[in-house]
């Protein structure tokens, strides 16, 4: 029985588990269940993090927006604006535009206000926004169909509009081609250039969107803007943008400090740091939580080892016997304890992927496979599987041969 090969133990390990299907299966499960939880947890947090980073992406790639008010927090989309005292002016916007485009490649004003349209005798209530031809660049918001005014309309205060998805559907027929038509704006009759395509968001898809100079003379009579968006030329450019327009616009505006500024600049990487932060931390939580079930599988292995060192008394004291040594005992009992590990682990990932994929296309929830969550789920069961083993393993090989021999 000398020099017994880990092979040899991996034989004899599977041959006992084997022999007991039904007790090894329930003795694994705790281990499934927490490998499949913690991949699916995470996949969860992930699918959740990157749907919300795609979300803000699709906002506009580096992107700054400067708005009226004071400084409140870090969000990029305002729902209240229509209801701020603009205090951004052309000086402010000619100051960005002068930055060199190392810094800044494209700005845009923009003003909002609450209005009616009106098209035949279909009547609602909408956001009207005002802004420049850079707009479908910067937000990365753009025409499905028809397309965008120009800087010559801007010029010559034209009335014409475009309708975000949710007001086409609310004032045309479906198929009905609105490009050409008239809706009417507060009373003010507007052509219809195009419909934006559909972004999610009830903001964007119910508004409507004019020249800044029309809606400046048509709709609210203020030369000031509620809004400058700005794509930086990268993201590594960021922040130095905001700080130098910041410091720039505290010039013009005569103002000492950020303290009493009439302005604030929601950075879009501040956001997304932000959201990464919170959606590390909660996907970290999740995998903890769902790693207490692999513990709790640990100790099901740890308590059916004890009971098969019991069981499996007389057999040591014949092995012991035969010269095995108790290292010998300690590596078969050990290599048992792992295999079932291991084999709860195999069938967990099976199971985690399954459920992700269930939750992806099923439930329709965003979810991540990540290899790193599935890999560090595997090992930690290998590693529940050595620590839990342990105990059983070193209690076998403590035991006298002659007493082991004599037990019934």
């Amino acid at each position: 029985m000398r020099g017994i090969t880990q092979w040899e133990n991996t034989r004899i390990s599977v041959r006992s588990i084997a022999g007991s299907p039904i007790r090894s299966a329930l003795t694994a499960l705790g281990v499934m269940i927490g490998v499949a939880a913690v991949i699916i947890l995470v996949a969860l947090g992930r699918g959740a993090q990157t749907q919300v980073e795609s979300s803000l992406n699709s906002l506009g790639a580096n992107l700054l927006i400067v708005y009226s008010g004071e400084p409140r927090g870090t969000a990029l989309v305002r729902s209240n604006t229509a209801n701020i005292r603009p205090t951004l002016s052309e000086d402010d916007l000619a100051m960005i535009r002068a930055l060199p485009p190392e810094l800044v490649l494209l700005s845009a004003p923009a003003s909002t206000a609450n209005v009616q349209l009106k098209f035949e005798n279909r009547n609602i209530a909408a956001s009207v926004v005002g802004t420049g031809p850079e707009y479908p660049e910067i937000r990365n918001f753009r025409p499905i169909y028809g397309s965008f005014f120009t800087e010559i309309d801007v010029e010559r205060r034209s009335a014409v509009v475009l309708l975000g998805a949710q007001v086409y559907r609310d004032l045309f027929d479906p198929g009905r081609d609105p490009v050409g038509e008239s809706v009417r704006i507060n009373g003010v009759s507007y052509r219809v250039l195009g419909v934006m395509e559909e972004k999610g968001s009830a903001a964007q898809d119910s508004s409507v969107l004019i020249p800044i100079s029309t809606f400046q003379r048509r709709v609210s009579g203020d030369s000031n803007y509620a809004m400058i968006s700005i794509q930086a030329a990268s993201s590594e450019v960021m922040r130095e943008v905001q700080s130098v327009i910041e410091q720039q616009i505290l010039r013009l505006h005569r103002l000492p400090s950020m303290e009493y500024a009439d302005f604030y600049i929601a950075n879009q990487m501040d956001l997304l740091s932000t959201v990464a932060g919170v959606a590390g931390t909660f996907t970290l939580l999740l995998a903890s939580i769902a790693g207490i079930s692999l513990v709790v599988g640990g100790v099901g292995i740890m308590n059916i080892m004890l009971v098969s060192v019991t069981e499996r008394t007389r057999e040591i004291g014949v092995r012991m016997a035969l010269g095995a040594r108790p290292r010998d005992i300690t590596a078969q009992f050990l290599t048992e304890a792992v295999v079932l590990a291991i084999g709860g682990g195999i069938i967990g990932i099976a199971l985690g992927i399954t459920g992700s994929w269930v939750a992806m296309n099923m439930a329709r929830t965003a979810a991540e496979v990540s290899i790193f969550s599935v890999v560090a789920a595997f090992g930690f069961s290998v590693l529940i599987g050595l620590f839990f083993g342990g105990y059983p393993a070193w209690r076998a090989s403590r035991l006298d041969p002659i007493e082991a021999l004599r037990y019934e």
